[in-house]
Order: structure tokens, then sequence, then C-alpha cells
């Protein structure tokens, strides 16, 4: 298969869904959104590896496909296929309504983010999607939607902020903007510390990690198939690969100090996971869950490669492996709550087990208490408060993680989107 052939399929893949957003485009065409992901399904198809420069195209990208890319590639194909056939039934004809816009959209911002090579690509194919994905997940939603997309809407502003000033650190450092180069050049740069945290905030944010996952809580709750299924592997999974492409990561430079916190933000991340599952009996909220669950276990490892480069080194290779499946389980658990339901009146059978298993827990909690009270009387005073002490701990945590009225309101958002606009201008002059 000849070079030019698949440096034509790697543009194609990218302009075919961007062409098929204008309606104009589209309206003499049938399935538009089955059309929009038909080359990346041909792409990932295709053998062997691949890659294009476009020096025409965003200051000179480049687009490539290869062993780990598929991965990513087949979540895509897989999630966006599932996407466009529940839409089918869900919304108006596809040639007039905004939806289907925004859906081709976001579909072309995803996929240029993940066939990429460089910093400015990402950064630019991963805006679009973003915003796109704003669209696409307000469009024909209630209040609750609403809001819960505006608290999206100004966490992603926050990130992008994050993310140019990341951009331009790279710029400043290296010429060639390419991951490979940027990693490299970073390492040992004078202002690593400064990238390494703006890379983390931004991407963090677009993800939902753990503690920044309120966007991601507030959407699960109001949201409703078909862009429910689509959170997991467009903004979580472009997240997570946004880290392990920009990141300074097992190139024999040790960031112990940062590695070290992020590894513990992991733990807690998990930690928080498991309390919040044995403790709310919304299943509506499972799939947000697991997410930061997945997050915190991924988060964990980022942490141990920062901090010991060759331990990334050995495993790094699962981690295009590990975004994928997780873009998947995403995907299936969003359809399966959706099918299930159920409501906090009817909870399921594994919620009762769950609720079952919590009884005989305390029970046994409080045969080992008198034991303790019993045998150990040094430890009385302390017992006896550490479960009050902990419950109300826990409620002051609950009460800070809800969205306040300020970051749910439209004057907030529209606040922090005017200034990225002005930041981005005086920090590009």
């Amino acid at each position: 298969m000849s070079a030019e052939f698949y440096g034509i399929s790697l543009w194609f893949v990218v302009a075919w869904p961007l062409l098929l957003a204008i309606p104009t485009l589209r309206s003499h065409l049938p399935w538009p959104r089955y059309l929009a992901i038909i080359p990346a399904a041909l792409l990932l198809l295709l053998p062997g590896e691949a890659t294009q420069a476009f020096p025409w195209l965003l200051f000179g990208i480049e687009f490539a496909v290869d062993g780990e890319i598929r991965w990513i590639l087949a979540m895509v194909v897989m999630i966006w296929i599932t996407a466009a056939m529940v839409i089918k039934s869900s919304w108006r004809a596809p040639v007039h309504d905004r939806a289907t816009t925004f859906f081709l959209l976001t579909l072309a911002g995803n996929l240029g983010a993940v066939l990429t090579t460089d910093l400015v690509g990402f950064f630019s194919f991963s805006t679009l999607m973003g915003y796109s994905f704003y669209g696409l997940l307000i469009e024909g939603g209630d209040a609750a939607v609403r809001r819960a997309g505006r608290l999206y809407l100004g966490f992603l502003i926050i990130a992008d902020l994050a993310l140019f000033e990341a951009l331009l650190l790279a710029a400043s450092t290296t010429e060639d903007l390419r991951f490979e180069f940027v990693r490299h050049a970073m390492a040992g740069a004078a202002s690593t510390q400064l990238y390494l945290w703006t890379v983390l905030a931004g991407f963090f944010l677009k993800a939902g990690v753990w503690p920044l996952h309120l966007w991601l809580s507030a959407l699960f709750k109001s949201e409703k198939l078909p862009s429910a299924l689509l959170l997991g592997g467009v903004p979580i999974a472009m997240g997570l690969l946004g880290t392990a492409r920009w990141l300074p990561v097992g190139g024999g430079h040790a960031f112990y100090m940062i590695g070290t916190g992020i590894q513990i933000l992991g733990v807690v991340a998990m930690l928080y996971a498991a309390l919040m599952i044995f403790t709310h009996r919304s299943v509506k909220l499972l799939p947000a869950l697991v997410a930061v669950a997945a997050t915190g276990v991924y988060v964990a490892a980022l942490g141990t490669g920062l901090a010991h480069p060759t331990t990334w080194l050995q495993y790094g290779y699962l981690t295009y492996p590990y975004i994928a499946s997780l873009g998947i389980v995403m995907a299936t658990l969003s359809v399966a709550v959706s099918n299930l339901q159920y409501t906090d009146q009817q909870p399921s059978d594994a919620l009762q087990r769950i609720d079952s298993f919590k009884l005989r827990a305390g029970r046994w909690i409080d045969v080992i208490q008198r034991w303790l009270k019993n045998k150990l009387l040094g430890f009385q005073s302390i017992w006896q408060v550490s479960w009050l002490k902990a419950m109300k701990q826990y409620q002051r945590v609950m009460a800070l993680q809800r969205p306040t009225g300020l970051l749910t309101s439209w004057s907030f958002s529209t606040t922090l989107f005017v200034l990225l606009g002005l930041a981005l201008a005086w920090l590009a002059s």
C-alpha cells in the first residue's frame, strides 16, 4: 500500500466528519452519522503503520497510525457507532437538527486528537472536541442538564487556559512540538516544574480526575443516552491520553516529589470511589464512580512513572490498551444503567447484596468493638468517638463536593470564556 494513499486516508478520516457537519453538504446523503465513521473504521482495518505531515494545516501538523494508536482508534470507532445507533431513535431528522452538527464536530475533534502526533494538533482538535461536546450534551436537555453542562464548560475553559500555557512553555523550549521531542526537551528544561503542573491540571480537569470530578458526577446524574455513553471515550479517555503524550514520563528523568504526590492522589481517588459505591444507592452514579476509580488507578500508575522512569519503560505499553478499555467499559455501563430502569425506591439486586454485606460487616465491627473495650482499655475512649468524628468529617467533605450556584451560573461560565479569549490574545502577542 502506497504512502500517498495512507496519507490521504489519514487526512480524510478527520476532514470527512467536518465536511458532513455542514448541513448543506449532508442534505443529499443518507445516514450522515454512519458515513462519518466509515473512513475511521476502514483505517482501523488497514495493515501497517504510516505517518503523514501536512505543512499547510495548523502550522504544520502530522497524523500517524501505529499499533498503539489503533487501540484508541478501535475504542473511538466502537463507541461512536453505538452512539449513532442510539441517536437514530433519539433525535430528529439528521439534516436540519443542531445535534447532528455537534455530533459530527465532536467526532472530528476526537479523531484528530487520536491521530495527531504534536502538541498544536492535539490542543486544537481536543478544543474542537470539547466545546462541540458541550453543545451535544445540552442539546434538547432539561434544566438539570444545562446546569451540568455549564459546570463542564467552566472546567473546560480553565483546562484550556492551563494547557495553552503549557503549549507556550514547550514552544519556548523546542521548535519541534512533536510528542517525543517535547518529552525529551521538557525533561531537563528550566520550566519543567511549571510545565508538569499545568499539563496535569489541564488534563485532570478535562478527564474529571478526583477531586476535579464535580462536572462528571453532575453530568451522569442529569444526562441520558445518547450523550452519556460518550463521556468515557471523549473527555475522559482523551484527557488521560493527553497526559501520556504531553508529560516527560519514562524518559530517564525522575520527578520524585511530583510523582509521589500524584500516586497518593490516585490511591485516595480509588478509596473515595469505593466509599461512595458503598454509601450511595443511586444506580445512575455507578458509571461516574467507576470512572473515578479507573482514573485513580491510571493516576497512581502515572505517578509511579514520574517518580520511577524505569518502571514506566517496562509497563508503559499498557497505557493505550487501558485507556481504550476504559472508554468501552464506560460506554457499556452507561447503556446498561440506562436500560435497567431502576430508581432509588427500587434498588437493584446488586445494591441489595451490597446492603446485606454492609449489615454483616457492621455486626462484625460491633463484635470487634466490644472485644476492644473489654480487652484493650487504653483504646476505649478513642474507639467511642472515632466513628462520630469520621461521619462528621465525611459530611463536611460531601458538603464541599456539591457544586455551588456560582459554578453553575451562566454569568460565571461567560466570564471564564471571556477571560479565556483575553488570556489567549495576551499570551499569543
